[in-house]
């Protein structure tokens, strides 16, 4: 059995990793949240007819912009397949993009921005 000052230990421990393990989770689900929305977006709105291929999602960051109802921003790089015609034949190519996305509190998009990365 065990005694009294190791069962304290033992419950200050679980009470300072319990509310750690909860942000985590919380965070991790307003990532995956995000993402979906981000997704959706694409698909539906942007690129309606092209094969959107997800490459990487940044960290998701509280905005820190003055004035703005944009609460969250995170960074997306992904590829869109294009077909194009060159002398009467048909060629698809991906075009990578990257974008910054502003969401709302319930993570939501409510602007996207495009920037170019040079390699």
């Amino acid at each position: 059995m065990l005694n009294k000052s190791t069962s304290m230990r033992i419950l200050f421990f679980l009470a300072t990793l319990f509310p750690a393990l909860l942000h985590g989770q919380i965070n991790r689900s307003a990532t995956e949240l995000a993402k979906e929305n981000i997704r959706s977006y694409l698909t539906d709105k942007i690129f309606k007819q092209a094969p959107y291929q997800p490459v990487s999602y940044g960290e998701l960051k509280p905005e820190k912009e003055r004035n703005v109802d944009a609460r969250w921003s995170i960074v997306h790089k992904f590829n869109i397949t294009e077909t194009e015609i060159e002398a009467e034949k048909k060629f698809s190519i991906q075009k990578p993009y990257n974008f910054i996305f502003y969401l709302d509190d319930r993570m939501e998009v409510i602007r996207a921005r495009s920037y170019f990365v040079s390699e």
